[in-house]
């Protein structure tokens, strides 16, 4: 897909410089079907850039979204993504490291809200990183949360610490 010149522009080191402002990002530009591209990425941290979960997450939305991605890889400090239809379905995505699963349903999870049906996840990770939500709290106090608001999900979880669960979305 062709960027578009329209693109919004996101300053990946505002505030604290981390992650948040990435996954926030890529959800919203999913949903909205708007361009974007992100500089600077995590660029308050000591290792500047996308990490595995990172990496993982933005090409979890890219699936979800029929996007384009452009400049992801490991250390990547600038990115572009053109969301196209978001679809139902199965999509997975794997940190393949202890990155956490809970971050990636925290960008993945707002985009399957959008779909035309039910979408299942399959995500494969830390169920209890560093810096992250715990997959318990997650599960006994995210999820009733958001159940309040009409955001029904369930989560299979298969095994802890570097894991893979699996959540079924339900629109």
């Amino acid at each position: 897909m062709k960027m578009d010149s329209a693109a919004a522009e996101i300053d990946g080191s505002l505030m604290e410089g981390g992650g948040q402002i990435l996954r926030v990002s890529a959800a919203l530009s999913c949903i909205t079907g708007t361009s974007i591209k992100i500089t600077k990425i995590r660029a308050g941290r000591s290792t500047p850039g996308l990490r595995p979960q990172h990496l993982s997450g933005l090409q979890l939305v890219s699936d979800l979204c029929s996007g384009g991605l452009q400049g992801a890889t490991i250390g990547s400090t600038d990115i572009s993504l053109t969301p196209g239809k978001i679809r139902s379905g199965s999509h997975m995505a794997d940190t393949q490291t202890a990155g956490s699963v809970c971050l990636l349903l925290q960008v993945a999870l707002p985009c399957a809200l959008y779909a035309d049906a039910s979408s299942q996840l399959c995500l494969k990770g830390g169920t209890n990183a560093e810096m992250a939500p715990q997959i318990d709290y997650t599960v006994k106090v995210f999820k009733p949360i958001v159940e309040k608001f009409g955001v029904h999900f369930d989560c299979d979880i298969r095994m802890r610490s570097v894991s893979c669960v699996c959540v079924c979305v339900c629109v």
